[in-house]
């Protein structure tokens, strides 16, 4: 559902390349913090961050955008990878955040926040990465190309359910919160998409697999912290610890009863994980979470082996 909220909101229409998007401000006059940025996943809509928004809210503008490619904005061709639309989200926030502002970046939005940061030093105070991975995975890959024929050959229903078990951790012996309602609602915004929904996943889908790395280069350095869900079957918590050792200065850590959709399984504690990441408290002592943990920097080229997904036995 859109986010419904009493403070001051801005929609600002852009274009680049030709490309129509648009970005969403909600001001916060009594801000706390410095701007928190959403950038979303395959599924996330500017003005559906619901729970996640409003707890923001309480101490920080928050900053959402439909990128090329998302939402409401122009389908976006598969030829224009991440580092297009890193340079889309720096456009928005030249307008809306000349000031340093806190970036939170989930699942396919992981890969743009990653890279704004990366090529923008100096504009980000901290960097929080939810559902991220440092390559596509074999499995990972195979499921998104079934998940393409599917789609291209009308079989909705086939389509819908491996989607779902691809994102949620189906199996009867662990625990996820929320995650009957959750499913229901995932399957009921799949079976809805429209041929231009479906024509714009298709061309993200292709932009991932295309994509599969993490943007090399220079390291992320300002603050980055790591998370997701502990029994997260896409990014699996082994592929995002493994990326957050690519940062030179982050932390990791992975939230209880929680998937891949940890922000719609556990929004109340991820907002209290971010929240006090980005003001720089202490991350101690959350039970929601098991503990957070320094991690080592290493170079690109030591890689760890792709982890089984938890969905396999």
């Amino acid at each position: 559902m859109p986010t419904r909220t009493a403070l001051l909101e801005e929609v600002i229409p852009l274009t680049l390349d030709g490309y129509a998007y648009s970005g969403r401000v909600v001001h916060q006059p009594d801000a706390r913090m410095a701007p928190v940025v959403l950038v979303g996943g395959a599924f996330q809509h500017q003005n559906a961050w619901g729970r996640l928004e409003q707890g923001f809210l309480e101490s920080a503008t928050v900053i959402t955008v439909d990128l090329p490619g998302w939402g409401d904005a122009d389908r976006l061709p598969a030829r224009y990878g991440f580092d297009f639309l890193a340079e889309a989200l720096d456009q928005l926030l030249s307008k809306v955040a000349p000031s340093p502002v806190n970036v939170l970046g989930g699942s396919y939005g992981s890969a743009v926040a990653y890279q704004w940061v990366r090529d923008h030093p100096g504009r980000a105070e901290r960097l929080g990465l939810v559902g991220t991975m440092s390559h596509l995975a074999d499995h990972v890959r195979a499921r998104v190309e079934r998940t393409l024929v599917m789609a291209e050959q009308g079989r909705r229903a086939e389509f819908v359910d491996c989607v779902i078990e691809t994102m949620l951790c189906v199996s009867p012996l662990v625990t996820v919160s929320r995650r009957s309602a959750i499913a229901r609602c995932l399957s009921r915004a799949l079976y809805d998409m429209t041929p231009d929904d479906l024509a714009k996943y298709k061309e993200n889908s292709q932009r991932l697999l295309s994509c599969s790395r993490l943007p090399g280069g220079p390291s992320v350095r300002v603050p980055a912290l790591v998370t997701t869900g502990e029994h997260d079957p896409l990014s699996t918590p082994a592929l995002s610890r493994e990326a957050a050792a690519r940062l030179a200065d982050a932390r990791f850590t992975t939230f209880k009863d929680a998937d891949h959709l940890v922000h719609l399984e556990r929004p109340a504690e991820l907002v209290d994980l971010m929240t006090r990441f980005f003001r720089g408290d202490p991350l101690v002592g959350l039970d929601y979470c098991h503990p957070v943990e320094r991690v080592r920097h290493r170079a690109p080229m030591d890689t760890l082996p792709s982890p089984r997904p938890s969905n396999e036995p």
